[in-house]
């Protein structure tokens, strides 16, 4: 399951929750392009805290998509539980993305920093 909600002009909020089966990897996708399609650049905060398991299908579902949008990402910031197997996973996901504006944050403070953004307060639900 996932939350995708505009933060600022061109910022995002991502919040991951459960598991990621590809089904959700392409629904995912679908809405992402549907929300940001007017948006020529955009940062990213993706809230991994609640993320359990991405399944090796969606895992290239996601790889794909990330690789269609390095070049209008400015930053995006991931924040992944303390989880050493997402981690890993994480991790090489974003190794194969291939962009150095992907960056796995410790916690919501610290990805607000990255992207730029200040002026939210992201509560938990």
């Amino acid at each position: 399951m996932y939350k995708i909600e505009k933060i600022g002009k061109d910022y995002l909020y991502i919040k991951i929750m459960g598991t990621f089966p590809p089904s959700v990897a392409l629904k995912f996708i679908d809405d992402f392009e549907e929300t940001t399609k007017n948006l020529k650049n955009l940062s990213v905060i993706v809230d991994g805290l609640d993320f359990i398991l991405l399944n090796l299908k969606s895992f290239e579902i996601v790889l794909e998509f990330l690789k269609r949008n390095n070049e209008r990402l400015v930053k995006s910031a991931y924040v992944i539980a303390q989880n050493p197997v997402l981690d890993k996973e994480a991790q090489i996901l974003l190794d194969r993305a291939d962009s150095p504006k992907r960056k796995i944050v410790d916690n919501l403070d610290d990805a607000k920093k990255w992207i730029g953004i200040s002026e939210i307060i992201i509560e938990k639900d």
